[in-house]
């Protein structure tokens, strides 16, 4: 009953050592992400954008300057999008700071095909869901079928849309896989090799028992 008993707390011990599995954009707190608007566009998008080359595109930048900072990220406030946005493990937060429409026109319904952000993670996202939060304001959502996504990449289509300043749009992003499985400390290790020794031990001694 005792070796029982060790054997349970062994294992109890043993599973409460491994952390959780988890997944989400930060990963293991070295994936990072470069966050573009793009205004307009004739198609979606590639993830890439580079302003110094493509004047349909405004690389954003996050509060130290870089282009694919460390999730989670702030980007500051864009010229053309006017916008500010941030990324943390599972959501995306867009908030508009400007009352302008995202149209390069002022005729509505706006001609633009893509007027919107892009997102571009390293290797280490796996997305497999992403969708407008319900708490995001009614009039800063994409338009039907302007959400679109990849492994390592999201588009983001507003275009026409005309937001109040401070809306924010809202992603609720899930990603696939989680950290590699924990390998188990010297301690755990220990208390296993001592639940598998009173197996051995409670065999023996049954062996010995009947043998008598």
């Amino acid at each position: 009953m005792r070796f029982g008993f060790l054997i349970a707390a062994a294992a109890a011990l043993a599973s409460a050592s491994a952390p959780p599995a988890s997944a989400g954009l930060i990963g293991n707190g070295t994936n990072t992400v470069s966050a573009s608007y793009w205004f307009p566009s004739s198609s979606v998008p590639p993830p890439a954008c580079d302003d110094t080359t493509n004047p349909n595109c405004e690389n954003e930048k996050d509060s130290m300057g870089n282009t694919a900072p460390t999730i989670p990220a702030n980007f500051v406030l864009g010229v053309s999008d006017e916008s500010t946005i941030s990324v943390g493990d599972t959501k995306i937060v867009i908030t508009n700071q400007a009352a302008i429409p995202f149209c390069s026109t002022s005729t509505l319904p706006c001609s633009d095909v893509f007027n919107g952000f892009a997102f571009s993670f390293s290797s280490g996202v796996d997305i497999t869901s992403v969708t407008t939060d319900p708490a995001s304001a009614a009039d800063f959502r994409p338009i039907v079928g302007g959400l679109t996504f990849g492994p390592t990449e999201i588009f983001v289509n507003v275009v026409g849309e005309n937001p109040n300043a401070g809306d924010k749009l809202i992603l609720d992003v899930t990603t696939g896989g989680g950290p590699p499985p924990a390998i188990p400390e010297p301690s755990t290790w220990a208390l296993m090799l001592l639940g598998f020794a009173g197996l051995g031990f409670a065999g023996w001694r049954r062996r010995t028992a009947q043998t008598t």
